[in-house]
């Protein structure tokens, strides 16, 4: 039997996820979490164990989001394979990955595994940009921040809006 899953925030229905199956809906929640953890570990001064929680936690969320087969055929194909290089080796300097399957924090390189995982970053997800900006534009709260004049010439600069008339 299927059931409606709307995720709410004050009232507002933000992610409608009907249709989505259970891991569907655990791989967003756990890529949303990956994505916090990075960030906090950015605030908390580049901690390394926060960004590598942060990055395991966004790459099984997009396997569990997008399955195995997709995921993989997203990181390795011929277009971005470059870009999957380079953001999959500045984990490697944050990380330190054993043949056990350990993970162990850190060869101390951080800033430099950050600045390659960016690149690779930019690279990979940079088409999704465009569309992101789009969606948070109709949000409630986020849109009105996103029509505000200095914001949108912002926008327009980087390629994501037109200027209003």
């Amino acid at each position: 039997k299927a059931t409606v899953s709307v995720l709410y925030w004050q009232g507002v229905a933000i992610m409608d996820l009907f249709g989505s199956t259970e891991n569907q809906k655990i791989g967003v929640a756990l890529t949303l979490m990956g994505l916090l953890f990075m960030f906090m570990g950015v605030l908390m001064l580049l901690d390394a164990t926060l960004l590598t929680m942060g990055n395991i936690m966004f790459l099984i969320g997009m396997m569990m989001t997008m399955g195995g087969q997709r995921t993989k055929t997203f990181f390795f194909d011929e277009k971005r394979l470059r870009p999957s290089v380079f953001f999959f080796s500045g984990m490697k300097l944050q990380v330190r990955i054993l043949s056990s399957g350990v993970f162990l924090v850190l060869y101390g390189y951080v800033i430099f595994g950050l600045l390659l995982e960016g690149f690779g970053a930019l690279n990979l997800f940079g088409n999704f940009v465009p569309v992101a900006y789009r969606v948070m534009k109709s949000m409630p709260v986020i849109g009105n921040v996103l029509n505000v004049a200095a914001v949108q010439h912002a926008a327009y600069k980087f390629g994501l809006d037109t200027l209003p008339s």
